[in-house]
């Protein structure tokens, strides 16, 4: 049984498998203390709890995931200074870091035309510090350490998903609350727990603990539907089908078709005991009947987004290679006002946001934003399915493929990655996923080579 429990649980749920595999001479230099905190043993470990506490406090806590990464980006630097002498950058290594630090490129320039707000580049900075993470654990892992490194993977999950379905069940049934929020907004709460719940489906796939992953995988969903955001709910379906799909090899037909059930079931159960899905579910209907009349401004949600990308695209095409900035975009918006183009409402919406990464990347950032995000979006899930191609066992490509393709439906109608904390999770998962996966794929070969 999986020991998910307080203190003692916990550490027996993570603990090291006897006999792990180390590297000599990883430090060739330094004193004794800095030798210490740099071992690989240390490094393996701090990287572990790393990666459990992200997964573990994301959705679960008010305690930001990001802070996590920020103290693992400085243990990183000083482990890549100590192990400077046997650290090699290949060729792979470096496009990994330059679609890193794309986000960040592609800001410069409206950074620099629009008085230097720090808020162009955040998002892209927050990215861009994944480098030295990056670094470190390519340096690090090693096929050997994937079953720990795994254990900890599923520990967070469970612990994170089952943990924000206590909050979102606490909200909405105890506190009355319309929608479950958890320690964020609506919208991010609905696209993370989806997140989540598709990254402990993904990982049934060759777990010794399938029951707490399926588990965690339900809380999760049920979490995003309690959310009542359309942005996660909407992507479940479809994020189900393709893993049914990457899976076909190991379920089966009756499976997926279980799986398709399930998840009816839970749409149909969902309308039919709560309250507050029944009234979005409605106001989702009605307002599509609004859209089909072309009647935009009674559309609150809907209509009001199909605003917000008609004023993107206007901003995209003011100045196509770099975009506007955020006070060009709202001035914009009002002669588009004037002009009949949009409506008033608007007006209210603070920079212009356009509630999609898409036609965001396109407003602000044209064309270099664009080639950003298939940089840090589109080409990162073409090599997961590359590696999934090689060997349908890489349960660690598989998990990356669905997580990307996540995101890519999320950022349709919010821009999931424009935040600070969602860009630091973005880019750790893809950079903790890629290692694992290529890891994975390095013991694959030579299996295969024998």
């Amino acid at each position: 049984m999986l020991a998910v429990r307080i203190g003692s649980g916990v550490v027996g749920f993570l603990r090291a498998p006897a006999g792990a595999r180390c590297v000599d001479g990883s430090l060739e230099s330094g004193d004794g203390r800095l030798r210490e905190v740099f071992t690989r043993k240390r490094a393996i470990l701090i990287n572990q709890w790393a990666l459990f506490l992200v997964l573990a406090l994301l959705i679960a806590t008010p305690i930001r995931s990001h802070a996590v990464v920020a103290v693992l980006l400085l243990y990183s630097i000083g482990y890549l200074v100590a192990n400077r002498h046997t650290l090699s950058i290949t060729q792979f290594d470096w496009v990994v870091v330059a679609l890193l630090l794309l986000f960040l490129l592609s800001r410069i320039p409206i950074f620099l035309l629009d008085e230097q707000q720090s808020r162009y580049l955040a998002p892209g900075a927050h990215m861009a510090a994944l480098v030295p993470i990056y670094l470190m654990l390519r340096h690090l892992l090693i096929p050997g350490d994937l079953p720990s490194f795994r254990r900890f993977m599923e520990a967070g999950v469970v612990l994170g998903c089952l943990g924000a379905l206590g909050v979102a069940l606490y909200q909405t049934q105890v506190m009355g609350s319309y929608r479950a929020e958890g320690f964020l907004f609506s919208i991010n709460l609905s696209y993370l727990s989806c997140a989540m719940a598709f990254l402990a489906a993904s990982l049934i796939r060759g777990s010794d603990h399938k029951p707490w992953l399926l588990a965690a995988a339900l809380a999760g969903a049920v979490t995003c539907v309690l959310s009542l955001a359309r942005g996660g709910i909407l992507a479940m379906p479809i994020l189900l089908l393709l893993l049914l799909l990457l899976n076909r090899d190991k379920i089966g037909g009756k499976t997926i078709a279980a799986g398709i059930t399930g998840m009816l079931l839970l749409a149909v159960g969902s309308y039919a005991m709560l309250p507050n899905v029944q009234n979005r579910v409605d106001y989702t209907v009605a307002e599509v009947t609004n859209l089909a009349d072309g009647n935009i401004e009674a559309a609150v949600s809907s209509g009001g987004r199909l605003q917000l990308w008609t004023a993107a695209s206007h901003a995209f095409m003011a100045r196509p290679l770099i975009g506007l900035g955020y006070a060009e975009r709202e001035a914009l918006n009002a002669e588009l006002m004037e002009q009949g183009v949009i409506t008033e409402w608007v007006l209210g919406v603070s920079r212009g946001h356009a509630h999609s990464q898409y036609f965001e990347a396109a407003a602000t950032g044209g064309i270099l934003g664009l080639l950003a995000l298939i940089g840090y979006l589109v080409v990162p899930g073409v090599y997961h399915w590359r590696l999934y191609r090689q060997d349908p066992d890489n349960t660690w490509a598989q998990a990356a493929l669905v997580f990307t393709a996540g995101f890519a439906l999320y950022n349709l109608t919010e821009a999931a990655i424009h935040h600070e904390m969602m860009a630091t999770f973005y880019a750790y998962m893809q950079v903790m996923l890629l290692v694992m996966a290529r890891a994975h794929s390095m013991s694959f070969q030579g299996v295969a080579s024998e």
